[in-house]
């Protein structure tokens, strides 16, 4: 659309989700007499904490530079919601910043069922904040019996760096950590400054790891793609894994992250024998 239609879409947003809005939905005193229904827009403009000549002109289509921050007020003024605040950015013109990750992340039913069904494909769900929130038997054959790690342990940049034996664990562990730790400051640097989550685990690292420190100060970042995975199992020998990332669909930042044994490398079989041997690992193996 053209910029005045833009203008005219984003005066008319305002006002159909202004007038949605009750004084007792933000605490705001009714009185006794209120032609307009919904917010007032002096109301709106206290709230979101611009001028009410500057938020009638934004409600008339008038051409107004909108800043990043004035738009983050009206939309947290406005109570809108994770896509109506997406279309409010949009509509003004600006990159729209990702909403903080739950604290906590339900995984469906749906995706359990998938990771128990791919059977020798090791597979888990990491959170928006990298937390290992759900994995198959495969994944504790192959990886870590991540039921034993303190919950709040349970990370897969902490396990990089920090868990016992997953250095040993990893073929060219270097190259692999520094390309899992690239592809984490790519989302590390998208998350809002108000986040402490992964502010707060990246500064442990920082002070307790000397790898973490000096390869963080490089500042690399790498999307997320697929790779070949190199693994030195401590029973089964090496084990080549191809892995693929897939987002969960309105699970915002959840990822499932599966590992398809390479072909022709006797990696399933590998697998297969490990998980036939269970019992025999869990009472014997500690990795």
């Amino acid at each position: 659309m053209d910029k005045q239609q833009r203008l005219d879409e984003l005066a008319d947003f305002l006002r159909t989700r202004r007038a949605r809005l009750r004084p007792a939905d933000i605490d705001f005193p009714s009185g006794p007499r209120r032609k307009t229904p919904g917010l007032r827009r002096e109301e709106v403009a206290e709230r979101a904490g611009i001028s009410v000549t500057w938020y009638a002109w934004l409600e008339q289509g008038r051409e107004v530079n909108v800043s990043f921050k004035t738009v983050e007020s009206l939309a947290n003024a406005l109570k809108l919601t994770p896509p109506e605040r997406t279309h409010l950015f949009e509509l003004a013109n600006h990159y729209t910043p990702p909403d903080p990750y739950p604290v906590e992340q339900n995984v469906t039913d749906t995706v359990r069922r998938m990771l128990d069904q791919l059977g020798n494909m090791p597979a888990y769900v990491v959170d928006g904040n990298w937390n290992y929130v759900a994995w198959n038997d495969a994944a504790i054959r192959v990886f870590a019996d991540f039921r034993k790690m303190p919950v709040a342990r349970r990370n897969l940049l902490w396990f990089t760096f920090q868990h016992d034996g997953a250095r040993g664990l990893f073929r060219d562990w270097d190259s692999y950590a520094k390309c899992v730790l690239a592809q984490f400051r790519g989302d590390y640097i998208l998350r809002p400054p108000g986040e402490v989550f992964l502010r707060d685990l990246v500064d442990e690292l920082l002070d307790s790891d000397a790898d973490f420190c000096r390869w963080w100060a490089e500042h690399e970042v790498l999307k997320r793609s697929d790779w070949r995975k190199r693994v030195e199992h401590p029973l089964a020998g090496t084990l080549e894994l191809d892995a693929l990332s897939l987002e969960v669909p309105d699970s915002p930042g959840m990822r499932i992250m599966v590992y398809t044994p390479a072909p022709s490398t006797g990696t399933a079989q590998k697998i297969d024998a490990l998980m036939n041997a269970a019992t025999t690992l869990a009472a014997g193996v500690n990795y």
